[in-house]
């Protein structure tokens, strides 16, 4: 029997790639978990609820100045194509003007940094991502934990929960040199986005409302249900964080590959297997641990137990779109991501208002089913018909 050794070593080198993806995801998760849950216990509800509802502010508008920055990147960074540098000029310029913007509205520079800081973080991840320099992310990434969760705590005693977000801004300024690098290897060349431009602003709508779906929740529950309320869900948000690390990682490694024609079918499944095992553990240990440790936010047991099973959707999700981006279909994602937003909202206004935050949580959970509905039959039935084949750009 002939062995495929160039099969072999792919398969090792994959290993190598996700391992370096998954260590530094698995480790800077740990961190920022444990802090986020310190801080919690450090700020109570109120205050907890303060920080998080400044930091979707400041993510909403850094989404907005992104321009779909970030999946663009890595998608033609992986095809060799250098359009980094044209990109960091639009979105920095355009995350200047937002950031500006959330200082003057909101009175707060912590945030109008985090803005810029925000940017900054994701343009530098995705160009590393993008030319598959795993082990460089890695290294950056953790140590942005690190200064992350130094600088907070520090400022926080400065500051209170003010300066936990200007840490959080500070902390993202690691990633700067990767920037100033990038302007370094290639000129700034705006004609090389005539082509790209339909898949950019597909990318964009897409960023918009996956933002818009993560933190546009907070904006609405402060005023609807108090920032106490807010900082329990936040709490449950922080668990689910913690819960989507596989998927995350697998979505981060598996975009480039599939950018690059490597479908990775088996890393893919064995995501999805483990989404279910991970959402019964958190359903059946929340009621546990949670008043022991968290005894401030009992009202976060069962919005850990009902979004604790949005981890299972969550990863279908990000297998399917990985697929679809990795195939510039950036428009059945910009489809998908609309029928989850708009699941969410209607939910969120009708479910909330019947069974209070809870309701909440539930319409979290249809959100991503719905959304995983439209990728299945999407993938199935139409992702190689004429009208998907019509252009390569990302039009549909």
């Amino acid at each position: 029997m002939d062995i495929n050794w160039d099969k072999i070593k792919k398969i090792i080198s994959s290993a190598k790639d996700l391992r370096h993806i998954a260590g530094a995801n698995i480790l800077g998760k740990i961190i920022v978990g444990i802090f986020w849950f310190y801080v919690a216990v450090l700020l109570g509800t109120e205050d907890y609820g303060q920080v998080s509802y400044f930091v979707a502010i400041g993510s909403m508008a850094a989404a907005l100045a992104m321009v779909g920055a970030s999946n663009t990147i890595i998608v033609y960074a992986a095809k060799k194509i250098p359009i980094q540098p044209a990109i960091y000029v639009i979105t920095l310029s355009f995350g200047l003007i937002a950031a500006a913007i959330v200082v003057i509205i909101h009175d707060s520079f912590e945030t109008g940094l985090f803005v810029i800081g925000y940017i900054i973080f994701n343009l530098a991840i995705s160009d590393l991502l993008g030319k598959k320099h795993y082990k460089k992310y890695s290294k950056i990434f953790i140590l942005q934990k690190i200064v992350f969760v130094g600088s907070s705590l520090g400022l926080y005693f400065i500051f209170g929960f003010q300066g936990v977000i200007l840490g959080y801004a500070v902390s993202f300024l690691v990633f700067s040199p990767i920037i100033f690098s990038g302007f370094k290897e290639n000129p700034i060349n705006f004609s090389i986005l005539k082509n790209k431009l339909g898949f950019m602003l597909n990318n964009y709508a897409v960023s918009i409302e996956r933002i818009f779906s993560g933190q546009l929740d907070k904006i609405i529950i402060a005023p609807l249900f108090g920032f106490s309320t807010l900082g329990n869900f936040s709490l449950s948000i922080q668990f689910f964080s913690l819960l989507s690390i596989l998927p995350a990682i697998v979505y981060q490694y598996t975009l480039s590959q599939d950018a690059s024609g490597n479908p990775s079918l088996l890393i893919k499944k064995l995501s999805i297997i483990s989404s279910f095992i991970v959402a019964t553990l958190a359903f059946s240990l929340s009621p546990i641990l949670i008043p022991l440790i968290f005894p401030q936010f009992t009202e976060a047991v069962e919005l850990v137990q009902i979004i604790s099973f949005v981890i299972i959707p969550h990863a279908f999700n990000a297998t399917y779109t990985s697929k679809f981006l990795g195939n510039e279909r950036a428009r059945i994602i910009l489809v998908g991501q609309a029928i989850s937003a708009s699941t969410y909202i209607i939910g969120l206004f009708v479910l909330g208002g019947i069974f209070g935050i809870n309701g909440v949580a539930f319409s979290l959970l249809i959100s991503g089913i719905s959304q995983t509905i439209f990728y299945y039959f999407t993938n199935r039935y139409f992702m190689n018909s004429r009208i998907f084949k019509a252009s390569s750009d990302g039009y549909i």
